[in-house]
């Protein structure tokens, strides 16, 4: 054999492997890249507890670093459905985007949101492809948690031609770790929603009265309106209590609670502020309007034949922060008490 011909195939061998090491080398550099970019998208999925920050963490993952050019989350909805309600498109910006979905039978989304085997990943040509515009490829990501599917997030226009198992799999780790986080959130806002109601009535409870009411105060300074702070005072509970027992007086706190919610508006604040004692905070209103709701308030409890006594204090004209206003209510009401009950007065 001639050595040049032999040493000329080694050679072209020795530099076809060599041309597989740096694939090789650069494939593990980029996926190490990758991998560390995850893990703080990872850590910060994992650490946040608003549900519209951690879709915007997982969207922003499916850009940069996994390289898709567009990444929608789809929100699943046991009595609306399925819908698109964010997305990137090009860049990092986390857009509100409202579209109903097509879960037509056979369709790419219905199948991953069953868990059909191998559903999920699939190209433009497929005749379950999601979109009529899909680019190139994508992959599909469902979020399910404790109670069921959470949403679905969907990534395309990826630089590589043809479906990649590094990014499929690096999509569903991020939609397994977004679950966990959107399932705490979730549980993390009904704990606070809990916390801010009175157990008994399902008001408000003073907490969320008060954090209310001083917003209220520094939004009507800033806008120059008027409000008006309602406190409600049942006549003579202990009777009630003496009389039917506390489970008694139960009832009659839970019935003044719903005709408080009918005599009000849906903007304004009905709170049980302590025991038998409720507060009402009338939002955007003049004296004279502020009149005619307080009227309307104690003609709704007479007509249950709940006897209720009422004082109302203005804002600005009675006090300009949250404690002179409930003092001036206070006066009020039991200027109502002295005038024989069952009534209102304004401070």
């Amino acid at each position: 054999m001639n050595p040049g011909v032999f040493e000329s195939a080694e050679v072209r061998s020795l530099h076809a492997r060599l041309i597989e090491l740096e694939r090789e080398r650069s494939e593990a550099q980029e996926q190490a890249r990758l991998l560390e970019a995850l893990q703080s998208a990872f850590a910060a999925i994992a650490q946040t507890r608003v549900y519209d920050e951690i879709v915007a963490h997982l969207l922003r993952a499916a850009f940069d670093p996994l390289g898709f050019s567009r990444a929608l989350f789809f929100s699943v909805d046991r009595e609306n459905g399925i819908a698109a309600r964010w997305q990137i498109d090009g860049s990092e910006a986390v857009e509100s985007y409202d579209e109903p979905a097509d879960l037509r039978s056979g369709g790419a989304m219905l199948a991953a949101l069953r868990g059909e085997p191998g559903a999920g990943v699939g190209l433009a040509s497929d005749l379950s492809a999601p979109f009529v515009d899909v680019r190139g490829w994508y992959v599909l990501g469902p979020l399910v948690g404790a109670q069921g599917t959470l949403g679905l997030l969907y990534a395309d226009g990826h630089a590589s031609k043809s479906p990649r198992v590094w990014e499929t799999s690096a999509v569903r780790a991020l939609t397994t770790i977004a679950s966990v986080a959107i399932d705490n959130s979730l549980r993390f806002a009904k704990s606070e929603a809990l916390a801010m109601r009175d157990p008994l009535t399902g008001l408000h409870n003073r907490r969320a009265f008060s954090e209310r009411l001083q917003a209220e105060i520094e939004a009507s300074e800033r806008d120059l309106r008027q409000m008006t702070f309602v406190m409600v005072d049942v006549d003579d509970f202990k009777r009630v209590n003496d009389n039917f027992g506390h489970l008694g007086g139960d009832a009659v706190l839970r019935q003044i609670a719903d005709a408080l919610l009918r005599g009000s508006r849906a903007q304004d604040v009905v709170a049980r502020y302590a025991g038998d004692e409720f507060c009402i905070l009338l939002t955007n209103v003049d004296s004279e309007l502020a009149f005619t709701l307080v009227a309307r308030l104690s003609a709704e409890l007479r007509a249950q034949k709940l006897s209720c006594s009422i004082g109302a204090a203005l804002f600005p004209q009675h006090g300009t922060d949250a404690a002179t206003l409930a003092q001036a209510a206070d006066r009020a009401l039991y200027a109502t008490k002295a005038a024989g009950k069952n009534g209102f007065s304004f401070a």
